[in-house]
């Protein structure tokens, strides 16, 4: 269930955000366990501009001031050594795979509680 949610400006040079993203499942999945077929990922860019720290809206992602910003949801059956390897294994994967500056990412650990998610048809219980 996982779910791995990128959001930044875009680039000024091209990136291959598919073979990223599935890379970083595959690197999510490898260091965590988590089988491939589990793991959620996407890659939304924010219109240039649409992005400002402070006063200051940027047109591009710079590599600093500006962080990528990344939301992940897990189970909530998670203990915090597991939630920090997974916090460490994503930064690491999208500074490695996007060639971005692992300090200006910025990660957000959110829980999903048994009952309170709707998948496959169902309410889900662990």
């Amino acid at each position: 269930m996982p779910f791995i949610h990128i959001k930044s400006l875009p680039f000024e040079e091209p990136v291959d955000v598919p073979g990223i993203i599935k890379n970083i499942a595959a690197d999510f999945s490898d260091r965590t366990g988590i089988q491939l077929n589990h793991i959620h990922t996407t890659w939304e860019f924010y219109q240039p501009g649409y992005y400002a720290k402070g006063n200051k809206a940027a047109g591009h992602q710079p590599g600093k001031n500006y962080p990528l910003i990344v939301d992940l949801l897990t189970p909530d059956f998670n203990d915090s050594a597991t939630i920090a390897l997974m916090l460490e294994t994503i930064a690491d994967s999208i500074a490695r795979r996007a060639k971005f500056p692992k300090n200006n990412i910025f990660i957000n650990h959110r829980q999903a509680h048994s009952g309170m998610v709707f998948d496959d048809g169902e309410i889900v219980h662990w």
